[in-house]
């Protein structure tokens, strides 16, 4: 087990941690250097308490204390899953600790879960419907886009253009708290939006981005469902983060592409240029973070909550938004998917078999339906016959 109590009852240790200056700096760093056994129980004390979130409510003592209980217990309780030693506290070591902790006159809470509640009340499936591409403005209003491949630029000055036609804002920018916009991109369609900030994101078929009007705060973030290439607008003073159903990405200014689709087992953020965080929801303490550089793929598996990390050809995952799609030993199945949203159709299999079978090549998705049809049958050995108006067969 970590000895790390004693960390977390240190006024000195704690003020490091949220007050830190030069002297603190200095003297922590040179503990580290010359204990270097306790550097790990150092960083995890320090990791826990930087998962605290600071408030301005006022508790009473008794309150305080049992928060601060309430947290030892996760400590102990994550250690005691993970088959190590437990922290030996008793109630009134806590309240002792809390006692001492809260005197330092900062109140912490545990922050519990870093999903955005702004996003709770949206729908988070697939936009299935044959039905045309829709903006849902603040107030309900739907604006439907009509194209194949819709444009929508958000200007600073309040003004919306889609398809080259002008919108006016109902609400002032930058002031007030913002109103949520909803992009919904079904199957067949695909859309590329610039958000209030230059961000730009191409939308990929079976979608939903939500965002606000204007970003306020410390951060720009937006809700995903879906497939989307993000273009971030550098700002060092408000890093960009995409929300998931899962996991959440913090950026500053990159190039990135997220694959989400709630009927998919794996979500996959492919780094094109810069650098890209990623962290789970809903982890509380001992959420960690997992950095991905350019031509890495990060692989985040819903059931086993957990990453794995690849090289990539960046250009495998980024080329759908050229109308392209290109691949390497990839199963049929992975393809098929694809083309079943951006073509807005569905295939089956005679022999499930052959879904596993591989394939490379590249299609031009801005072919006729029946031309990029025949290329995937020629590169797969395999026959696809029409079945129905939108279905499909694939046999040997």
């Amino acid at each position: 087990m970590k000895q790390i109590s004693k960390y977390l009852e240190d006024k000195r240790f704690i003020q490091w941690v949220f007050e830190p200056d030069d002297e603190l700096e200095a003297w922590w760093k040179a503990k580290e250097m010359d204990f270097p056994d306790e550097r790990e129980n150092i960083h995890l004390a320090r990791r826990i308490l930087q998962k605290l979130q600071t408030h301005d409510k006022e508790l009473s003592d008794d309150e305080k204390i049992l928060l601060f209980t309430r947290i030892l217990k996760q400590v102990e309780e994550h250690h005691r899953q993970n088959k190590t030693r437990r922290i030996i506290f008793g109630i009134m070591r806590y309240a002792a600790v809390a006692v001492s902790f809260f005197t330092i006159g900062s109140l912490l809470f545990y922050e519990k879960d870093n999903f955005n509640p702004q996003f709770a009340t949206f729908e988070i499936t697939e936009p299935v419907s044959e039905e045309e591409a829709i903006l849902v403005r603040p107030g309900g209003e739907n604006i439907y886009l009509g194209e194949k491949r819709s444009h929508i630029e958000h200007r600073q000055d309040g003004h919306v253009i889609i398809n080259d036609d002008v919108i006016e804002s109902a609400a002032s920018p930058e002031k007030g708290i913002p109103e949520m916009n909803q992009l919904i991109i079904p199957w067949g369609k695909t859309s590329e939006v610039i958000l209030p900030d230059g961000t730009r994101v191409h939308l990929n078929a079976g979608s939903r981005l939500v965002y606000p009007e204007f970003f306020v705060d410390k951060v720009r973030e937006v809700f995903l469902v879906g497939e989307a290439f993000f273009d971030v607008e550098h700002d060092q003073e408000k890093p960009f983060i995409v929300q998931t159903t899962d996991i959440r990405i913090r950026v500053l200014g990159t190039r990135f592409n997220v694959s989400a689709y709630p009927a998919d087992n794996i979500i996959e953020t492919v780094l094109a240029e810069g650098k890209v965080r990623l962290e789970l929801n809903n982890t509380g303490l001992f959420s960690e973070t997992t950095d991905i550089s350019p031509g890495q793929l990060a692989a985040f598996h819903r059931t086993e909550r957990s990453f794995k990390m690849k090289e990539v050809d960046v250009q495998h995952y980024t080329l759908w938004t050229e109308g392209l799609i290109e691949f390497e030993s990839t199963d049929l199945s992975r393809v098929v998917k694809r083309l079943e949203r951006y073509f807005n159709i569905r295939f089956r299999y005679r022999d499930p078999l052959l879904g596993g079978v591989k394939i490379s090549g590249k299609l031009e998705l801005t072919d006729k339906r029946e031309i990029v049809l025949e290329n995937v049958a020629r590169a797969g050995s395999v026959k696809i016959s029409q079945v129905g108006e939108n279905f499909f067969e694939i046999s040997r």
